[in-house]
């Protein structure tokens, strides 16, 4: 969602600064300012873009919660935590961490996957401590979609 909000303002945010240059370009004494308001509009179009890039990786390593249809065809399993680490990054007063899991599904081989996670800091911190295993749900087309209820 974050990344949207990000490349949608980053978008108007390039548009507004093409007109605005474009219009004051045309006469002598705003030409100047054309110049420079560009530049800061643009500076200002690039930080958002960047934002969006960032929140759309983020988006896209987090740890996904199914619709109703595909969490009656999910498979059970258990996800081991191995590694929590908390980054610097927080979003919507939760900081985002990052796990690696051991995911065993009730049916097939155990795998491990790296999930990003927006955890309050006292679930955090009792990962991070390790041996905690946690029920999941895997997609069964999928293995790398995996939905943990707790963490949600």
């Amino acid at each position: 969602m974050a990344s949207i909000v990000f490349g949608t303002l980053a978008g108007i945010a390039w548009i507004v600064g093409v007109v605005l240059f474009l219009v004051l370009r045309r006469k002598p004494h705003t030409r100047v300012g054309a110049y420079v308001s560009a530049t800061f509009v643009f500076l200002g179009a690039g930080v958002l873009t960047m934002g969006s890039l960032s929140f759309g990786s983020l988006e896209s390593a987090a740890l996904q919660t199914f619709t109703p249809e595909e969490r009656a065809a999910a498979v059970p399993c258990n996800a081991a935590v191995l590694e929590a680490e908390e980054t610097s990054n927080k979003l919507n007063g939760r900081y985002i961490w990052l796990l690696r899991l051991r995911v065993t599904p009730q049916a097939g081989s155990p795998y491990e996957i790296e999930r990003t996670a927006r955890l309050t800091s006292s679930i955090g911190e009792r990962l991070e401590r390790g041996n905690v295993v946690l029920s999941c749900l895997v997609a069964p087309t999928d293995h790398t979609r995996i939905e943990i209820s707790a963490l949600a």
